[in-house]
């Protein structure tokens, strides 16, 4: 936990600079691009890069997880907010998946039961207002046994770590603008609401601007 708090601490005043002088969509992409070549990329691709079909992509962001989509992917990739839609637009024609950006969010899908191939979520689970009846959607979707592959940053399984996560979450969402908070845990929720879990893997990026979160990437499935 001291090494998270002192990378915490060290990059604090720097970010706090840039979210001063950047608009909320640039300062996500640029910190988030950072994560990128710090090993989040990694992570993406090799969540991603074998889904096929009618793929279902919940609050792209601004178009990071686009490069690592192989070319028999079909995403529907769905974004709120108008400007991080437009950084992701031109990540649309460098991908060689056939990527449709629209508007919406993760409590209302698009689509009739059981009607997409697998679902990516990327970070958007920890911000969302309702994060069960996102994955009640999810849910609703996906083909029976459709895969779902997640990215989110969980509250520590550590006992003073998580603690303290959830007593500093009010002053997190303040700071951060997003609506991210820093103490939800998606796995129960995953399992609540039917999905199968294959394989989950701990993991951290260390990148300025960007607190050291715990993170799993997620191999799930969809119920039936």
């Amino acid at each position: 936990m001291l090494r998270e708090v002192a990378h915490f601490v060290r990059h604090a005043p720097a970010a706090l600079r840039l979210k001063r002088q950047l608009p909320q969509a640039e300062l996500y992409d640029r910190l988030c691009g950072a994560g990128e070549d710090a090993g989040m990329a990694m992570w993406r691709a090799e969540l991603v890069a074998d889904l096929a079909g009618d793929v279902l992509e919940v609050g792209a962001g601004t178009g990071l997880m686009f490069p690592h989509y192989g070319a028999g992917a079909r995403v529907t990739a769905l974004e709120p907010d108008a400007a991080f839609a437009a950084l992701a637009a031109p990540r649309v024609a460098a991908a060689a998946a056939t990527i449709e950006l629209a508007a919406g969010t993760a409590e209302a899908l698009p689509g009739p039961p059981r009607s997409r191939d697998a679902a990516v979520v990327g970070l958007v689970l920890c911000s969302v207002p309702d994060p069960d009846l996102a994955l009640g959607e999810l849910a609703r979707v996906l083909r029976p046994g459709a895969p779902l592959r997640m990215i989110e940053h969980v509250r520590s399984p550590r006992l003073v770590a998580g603690a303290l996560m959830r007593a500093v979450n009010p002053l997190w969402l303040a700071l951060n603008g997003q609506g991210c908070n820093l103490h939800r845990d998606p796995l129960p929720r995953l399992r609540a609401a039917g999905f199968t879990l294959d394989r989950v893997e701990p993991f951290q990026i260390f990148t300025p601007g960007i607190p050291a979160f715990p993170m799993r990437a997620i191999w799930a499935r969809a119920p039936g």
